[in-house]
């Protein structure tokens, strides 16, 4: 028998119950359309992770924390460790090859803010003015501070868009003033939306106050909650990042074997630290859909083994009119590939729909992997061609005249 009449005769096995069809279809289908929408959406978290830290300058800086490993996170003034100075961001500037500038910050997190009779906590930011040019902070409506306003310790402050909805709500908050603490400071700016961070925090929840004027005026302390070092050249940040630690080891006296008292990261370490998690999630979630092919496999397989105690006769009489075992193994393993390649199909049509509903309702992108994709289908195929191969054999190995009279 040629090939085009077995293909034409499988699938008219396949039509003719396609209710039987559809069960065999549904494992394979859920499997592809749950590796889809998992991997899918795994990779439209990494995707948005990468713009967040495109949009603050993550990949063009070097971040220098204090404590070492002992502090998880921004710290607060109150808890972080008394290590980094603005001594060593001016060492970091002029000892350092292809350092740019160097921004300090200081932060303290559930400060008391005031407007009239409305209050609510935030973290204030004491920054140097070329912090908000390293790190984006693009203003909605006001200005940003500068030089003068650092050199004179201004009382001058900047709203993230949440705080300043809290405070003012449909009002403009320029030129009025706040208190912080109870000392008052007047709003110069509204920052633009941000939303959240690359690690998660939200950067429309905060205030941001000359550094000078949080380290005399409000915060009195002299150490630092972060130092930001832009850096000449994106192919030169790891070699930066290596000469920044070298230096700060040797300016706080750290013997050798000892630990360090600060934490300098770039943003190749933190992107694998912030994905890891979702990725080693994506993995194992993966393995559970490729886990359930297989069960669709099995469930290939054991409705055809039922199908051909049913087709007995239908089998008896090809064999009757020339057809080779060859063919009828050919017809059954072509019916399981096709089930499992069509529901495989199915799957990713139905799989992208989902991933790009998911993320919308996230907030991320959808981020088909069109790779994987092919692979899980390849892969759906293969399991119907291995499950399919018993039944296939079962089938070949009747007897025309004992498969007639079944």
């Amino acid at each position: 028998m040629k090939i085009v009449t077995t293909v034409r005769v499988s699938i008219k096995g396949l039509t003719a119950n396609k209710l039987r069809t559809f069960f065999m279809m549904l494992g394979v289908l859920i499997g592809i359309t749950a590796l889809t929408v998992i991997v899918s959406v795994g990779q439209g978290a990494k995707m948005q992770v990468q713009e967040r830290m495109e949009r603050v300058g993550a990949f063009s800086a070097v971040m220098v924390s204090p404590g070492g490993g002992a502090t998880r996170g921004l710290g607060s003034v109150e808890t972080i460790p008394a290590t980094l100075t603005a001594e060593d961001a001016q060492a970091l500037k002029t000892e350092v090859p292809n350092v740019e500038d160097v921004a300090m910050a200081q932060v303290k997190q559930n400060e008391p803010v005031k407007f009239g009779g409305q209050s609510t906590t935030t973290t204030v930011w004491g920054v140097t003015p070329n912090y908000m040019k390293i790190r984006p902070s693009p203003t909605a409506r006001g200005e940003l501070f500068g030089p003068e306003e650092q050199a004179s310790s201004a009382r001058v402050a900047i709203l993230g868009q949440e705080t300043a909805a809290t405070l003012f709500g449909d009002a403009d908050p320029l030129e009025e003033t706040i208190r912080i603490e109870n000392v008052p400071f007047k709003v110069i700016g509204v920052f633009k939306k941000m939303g959240a961070s690359p690690g998660g925090g939200n950067l429309d929840d905060r205030i941001f106050i000359p550094f000078s004027t949080a380290s005399r005026r409000l915060f009195n302390v002299t150490y630092l909650s972060q130092l930001v070092i832009q850096i000449k050249g994106a192919n030169q940040v790891a070699p930066a990042a290596d000469q920044v630690k070298q230096l700060l080891r040797e300016r706080h006296h750290i013997a050798p074997g000892m630990s360090d008292d600060f934490s300098v990261r770039i943003a190749e370490q933190m992107l694998g630290v912030l994905t890891g998690t979702s990725q080693t999630l994506t993995l194992f979630l993966s393995i559970v859909a490729a886990l359930s092919l297989l069960v669709g496999g099995f469930i290939v397989m054991n409705i055809m083994l039922i199908s051909v105690s049913e087709r007995t006769k239908e089998i008896g009489l090809r064999r009757a009119v020339g057809a080779r075992r060859r063919d009828i193994l050919l017809q059954f393993i072509l019916e399981a590939g096709a089930v499992t390649a069509a529901g495989g199909l199915i799957g990713v049509l139905l799989g992208v729909g989902g991933a790009i509903f998911a993320s919308s309702l996230m907030g991320w992108p959808a981020a088909v992997s069109w790779p994987a994709i092919v692979g899980a289908v390849i892969f759906a195929g293969i399991v119907g061609l291995i499950f399919g191969v018993q039944p296939a054999r079962k089938a070949a190995a009747l007897h025309p005249v004992e498969a007639l009279r079944g």
